[in-house]
């Protein structure tokens, strides 16, 4: 069994910025009664990362895109989208109305710092796909010794 060069302050500091990504996830997403915003609901999240972007691909079904609105910084987006039903049913004698108003919230901490300049976002079929360029340092780069 070949064993290669072990640097355990590497594991630690991995597991330290694992750690610390994981705890800001936590407390960025307690639930909305928490956070002294009821009634929004907390929308299911994906964040993944390529070569040159953050990806965060949130569902929040029910709603229009003029009704969504995202602010991000450089370590964090914010997704918010409320919509309110008005429509009535002529002669209807309601009996349960529990679809009048859909609201949504999640901050969202992000791996890698980003430009939230350059930041475009899609939103199709109640999924709402935001992609941020990552800032120069935050990338990595292959350097080829000479």
């Amino acid at each position: 069994m070949s064993r290669g060069w072990f640097d355990p302050f590497e594991e630690v500091r991995r597991i330290w910025k694992e750690m610390d990504r994981m705890f800001s996830e936590l407390l960025s997403s307690k639930p909305a009664e928490l956070r002294g915003e009821a009634g929004y609901r907390q929308p299911l999240a994906d964040v993944y990362e390529t070569d040159r972007d953050i990806v965060v691909v949130v569902e929040v079904p029910g709603v229009d895109k003029k009704d969504v609105k995202i602010n991000a910084t450089e370590n964090a987006v914010e997704i918010r989208a409320e919509s309110a039903r008005e429509e009535e049913e002529r002669g209807a004698t309601w009996h349960r109305r529990e679809r009048r108003y859909i609201g949504f919230y999640r901050r969202i901490s992000l791996p890698a710092k980003v430009d939230p300049r350059r930041a475009k976002a899609r939103f199709r079929n109640g999924v709402l796909e935001i992609r941020l360029p990552k800032v120069e340092e935050a990338r990595g780069y292959s350097i080829e010794i000479e």
